[in-house]
């Protein structure tokens, strides 16, 4: 992720924490154990999924990157070549409600050379963010799949420390298979930041490979949130 175009995905992030509409909670929501986010079977397939969102003048690159796919269920491609492009769905809920946040992944290729604690390598085979709000700018965790960096790592973003970047799987996990994540943001997020969350605003997602001017390819499917 080069340094001009940060100030641009910060713009982004904002607008998707304070701007987009949010889908009321229906009766008996707050009642259900687990909530889907995404469920990428809802659409069809070669398309780019509705109600994801890109930053401005992106949104013909993030088709290009972003396809829905489809085997025995849906999911999300994400075919990163020398490009940097985030997307993200606004989804506002209380994190002490559903502390919880899972998903399945899966990486074909990891950006070469990539090391998320520097500028000049900055780049995931697959990141799933967490928007919060802040004050200027949001505050997000972002749980990567890195190419080099060891597993349990966690540092600040070297382009804004209000990004914790927390590294999930590295290079020693086999790439081609699905692999399942869960994990305890609420917990996470008081580790990071030293106080306790405001509500999420919105769940992002990107793999990038602009910074080392290589490829990462990676799928996505099945993002919940769960109280347990």
């Amino acid at each position: 992720m080069s340094s001009n175009l940060y100030p641009k995905i910060l713009i982004f992030f904002f607008v998707v924490s304070t701007i987009l509409a949010v889908p009321p909670l229906m009766a008996g929501d707050e009642d259900q154990v687990i909530r889907v986010v995404e469920d990428f079977s809802r659409f069809k397939a070669g398309a780019f999924p509705e109600g994801w969102k890109c930053r401005w003048g992106q949104k013909s690159k993030a088709k290009k990157i972003y396809t829905v796919r489809t085997s025995s269920e849906g999911y999300l491609e994400a075919k990163a070549i020398n490009s940097d492009v985030p997307i993200a769905k606004k989804f506002q809920y209380d994190l002490k409600e559903y502390p919880f946040l899972s998903w399945q992944w899966r990486v074909l290729e990891l950006p070469e050379g990539g090391d998320e604690r520097h500028k000049k390598t900055g780049d995931s085979g697959a990141g799933i963010y967490v928007i919060f709000p802040g004050l200027l700018r949001p505050e997000n965790i972002k749980y990567v799949w890195s190419a080099s960096v060891p597993e349990g790592t966690t540092t600040d973003s070297p382009y804004n420390s209000k990004t914790k970047i927390v590294v999930l799987r590295n290079q020693s996990t086999s790439l081609e298979i699905w692999v399942s994540e869960k994990v305890n943001v609420y917990e996470d997020y008081k580790r990071l930041f030293s106080q306790e969350p405001q509500t999420v605003q919105g769940i992002g997602i990107m793999s990038d490979s602009n910074d080392t001017k290589s490829r990462a390819e990676a799928y996505y499917r099945k993002i919940c949130i769960s109280k347990k």
